[in-house]
């Protein structure tokens, strides 16, 4: 390895000046997540943590190749993205994985603020930072919520796809069209008013079980309208929908990359539940996502009974704790 290999801090009033080289990053490191692209964690560090967001950065001269973005909160080092991603981790080239442990020495050395522990959520077991201590640290490490996720393969990516799930997809996608239904994507020049169309039916759909839903939470919302124009800029977003009688009575929010397909948002309209818009939606959102080259579509978090429903399995992830020794 090269002797021009050195660990740099970007302190949060130059975190911005970074965001190309880490997006060719995040597009080198062939398995990473849609959750760790800068379009859906820059958005993260401007709603969630302004201003407080440092990140080790690992440089081969002037090339980035790792980066590990970090905030602290309530006593605690966390990585940027904890909370509403569902995926943690860091980016960096695999050869230059052994490079991990300098760089969470690094951020921790480098915040302006004061903790007593660092809790890295949500990391896929084979993450380099599942096993990484730096010196003066004794580590844990223990399961975090498995996300739960569906292998693609097959016809329309549904080998997995219990046969009744299959048959139920078909139906409805032949009642929307008796009815003269819509299903397609949000163009980019209606990615405003198709965000606001899954706001207000992500809203209905929870009112009508008394409860609040994800975007009663302002951060969420704000996150959300944040992150959405950049992901559909680099080419991460997809934004399902259905419409009837020329009203949006369904969408769907599916921020994919590569190999992956997280479905992260939806919402219907309770009055057309009869129409089955949450199973069309989804199930085109398989086959939109098998079409596009994924090998996995992705609920993330939550053991609601239709994800089994859809053939998905649980995905273990762990989370990395670490007390001063």
């Amino acid at each position: 390895m090269s002797d021009s290999v050195h660990v740099e801090i970007i302190a949060p009033d130059a975190f911005g000046g970074i965001e190309a080289a880490w997006r060719a990053l995040w597009r080198s490191v062939a398995a990473a997540s849609p959750l760790l692209a800068p379009a859906w964690l820059g958005a993260w560090a401007e709603v969630y943590a302004p201003g407080r967001i440092w990140a080790a950065a690992l440089r081969d001269g002037g090339r980035l190749v790792g980066l590990l973005p970090v905030f602290v909160w309530d006593g605690a080092l966390l990585l940027a993205g904890t909370g509403p991603s569902d995926h943690g981790g860091l980016l960096i080239l695999p050869e230059y994985e052994p490079w991990t442990g300098a760089l969470l020495d690094a951020a921790a050395q480098a915040v302006d603020a004061t903790f007593e522990r660092m809790d890295l959520q949500q990391l896929a077991p084979g993450s380099p930072l599942a096993t990484a201590a730096p010196p003066g640290w004794q580590a844990r490490t223990e399961d975090g919520d498995p996300c739960l996720v569906v292998p693609l393969g097959g016809e329309q990516g549904m080998d997995v796809v219990p046969a009744r799930m299959r048959a139920n997809w078909r139906y409805a996608l032949r009642r929307l069209e008796r009815e003269e239904c819509a299903v397609d994507l949000v163009a980019p020049a209606e990615m405003e008013q198709g965000i606001a169309e899954l706001e207000r039916l992500h809203g209905l759909r929870w009112r009508e079980r008394d409860e609040p839903g994800m975007l009663a939470d302002p951060l969420l919302r704000d996150l959300v309208r944040t992150a959405a124009p950049r992901l559909a800029t680099d080419g991460l977003l997809r934004l399902h929908r259905i419409r009837f009688g020329g009203d949006t009575i369904a969408v769907l929010l599916v921020v994919a990359a590569g190999a992956s397909a997280c479905y992260y948002l939806g919402g219907f309209d309770p009055d057309c539940a009869r129409l089955s818009p949450g199973t069309a939606l989804v199930g085109a959102a398989i086959a939109a996502a098998a079409e596009a080259g994924a090998t996995t579509f992705d609920f993330l978090r939550g053991a609601e009974p239709y994800k089994y429903r859809w053939g998905a399995r649980d995905q273990r992830r762990v989370r990395r704790l670490l007390t001063r020794a």
